[in-house]
């Protein structure tokens, strides 16, 4: 509940900078709010209208929100140039205004992945996973690098979250992954990463296919991130909101998702398949445990996943 009433804060404050921009921005004023969609402590986004067309549009605030939204800008016109007319795509760019951290994307019409992926039996399920791992394989060709990995952080950030977990037995689940984490640390630390220029939100609702092509949306400011994490929470989410029915898991989530996402990410090393992947899988089952489930049957889905992660299937495949 606590963590509802502060996004509905950050709501309020967020929709409140908006007015203000607007009253003083008459272009920006142009914008006609129909829904509210997110909000953190550094940025929000809104659904509605702009000179007739359906838009979304972002607005970064608090510190360096001049410069975040200048470089939302610059990979939007980066990958626009590079995606052009192909099938992966991007919502296209609207407008922006960097100096009020306001960028706005078109509302892309369409079936969510997600959905498709829902209907699909098996080896069409397997298909429309791997056109996801086309479609980040695509999207990331023109901006990755090889870094030497940490851990901490992601180890510190998740022991973070889990402490906020309430209720005597998933209290002791949470401490039990908090610690399996700790335990994976040191056989990933040292070791080559893949990174990427990552917009951090690449799940199955966020692809979208329109007539033409299949398009990322919700797409946030990008940021040098491991190529792994995208997949982990890209499998995490897919597994909790539509299971495969029958499947053979692997680390807590579907191994045939697995292996038909990472499929296509020939720039992802197979050591880091086996090593980081895994680990970034158990990063994404602590934040999904530590944000709770809404449904009955995601909580109880979660609460397996994170079992069977636990459950000597969260190691890394040496």
């Amino acid at each position: 509940m606590n963590g509802e009433l502060s996004e509905l804060e950050h709501l309020l404050d967020a929709a409140e900078l908006l007015r203000a921009i607007q009253a003083r921005r008459p272009a920006i004023a142009q914008f006609h709010n129909k829904e509210a969609l997110f909000a953190d402590r550094r940025m929000a986004a809104f659904r509605g209208r702009y000179n007739g067309a359906a838009v979304v549009l972002t607005l970064f605030h608090g510190e360096g929100h001049v410069d975040r939204t200048r470089r939302r800008k610059r990979e939007f016109d980066r990958l626009e140039t590079a995606l052009a007319d192909g099938r992966f795509r991007i919502a296209p760019l609207v407008a922006a205004w960097p100096g009020e951290g306001i960028t706005m994307t078109a509302e892309v019409t369409g079936r969510g992945l997600d959905a498709e992926i829902a209907a699909a039996e098996p080896a069409g399920r397997d298909a429309l996973v791997g056109e996801a791992g086309e479609w980040l394989a695509t999207v990331l060709a023109g901006a990755h690098r090889q870094a030497v990995f940490g851990g901490r952080h992601w180890v510190r950030n998740a022991a973070r979250q889990l402490a906020r977990v309430g209720g005597a037995e998933d209290r002791a689940l949470a401490r039990t992954l908090g610690t399996r984490l700790e335990a994976l640390l040191p056989t990933v630390t040292g070791t080559t990463v893949t990174q990427a220029l990552i917009h951090g939100d690449f799940r199955p609702c966020n692809l979208v296919r329109s007539s033409e092509a299949l398009c990322g949306i919700g797409m946030a400011g990008a940021q040098w991130m491991p190529v792994a994490r995208d997949l982990a929470r890209f499998l995490v989410d897919l597994h909790l909101t539509h299971p495969r029915p029958g499947g053979r898991r692997a680390f807590g989530i579907d191994a045939g998702d697995l292996d038909a996402l990472s499929a296509p990410l020939a720039l992802l090393e197979r050591r880091e398949r086996a090593r980081l992947l895994p680990f970034f899988i158990g990063v994404e089952l602590a934040d999904s445990f530590a944000q709770g489930a809404q449904e009955p049957g995601r909580s109880e889905a979660l609460c397996a996943a994170v079992a069977h992660f636990l459950d000597g299937n969260g190691l890394p495949l040496l």
